[in-house]
């Protein structure tokens, strides 16, 4: 008598996965694009169009923001630099002997 659970071989389980990559950039590009050939035709209709200028106005607002959101960091971090060296200004011109006085009165 064969008992199969003693002779079973393992083999390998496979499956197909196509894996699925979404590039927006690009989405947007073809999307573009498709508008302004239709655009070039000059035969689209009022939704089309709204469409086409809601879009316009999105991508200039997040623009708009993304710009103003680097500004305010580069001037962070420029006011950063000029109190850390004036920091160390003021540690050069009175010396480092009042060092535990500074550190002191920062705390308190």
């Amino acid at each position: 008598m064969k008992l199969r659970f003693f002779n079973k071989t393992i083999e390998h389980r496979s499956f197909r996965y196509t894996p699925m990559y979404y590039d927006e950039q690009k989405e947007y590009i073809e999307m573009k694009k498709a508008q302004h050939r239709d655009v070039s035709k000059e035969d689209i209709d009022i939704e089309t169009r709204k469409e086409i200028l809601k879009h316009e106005l999105s991508a200039s607002w997040s623009r708009q923001q993304h710009a103003t959101q680097a500004k305010r960091s580069a001037n962070i971090r420029v006011l950063l630099l000029i109190a850390a060296i004036v920091i160390l200004g003021y540690f050069l011109l009175y010396g480092l002997d009042d060092v535990d006085v500074v550190v002191e009165k920062m705390w308190k």
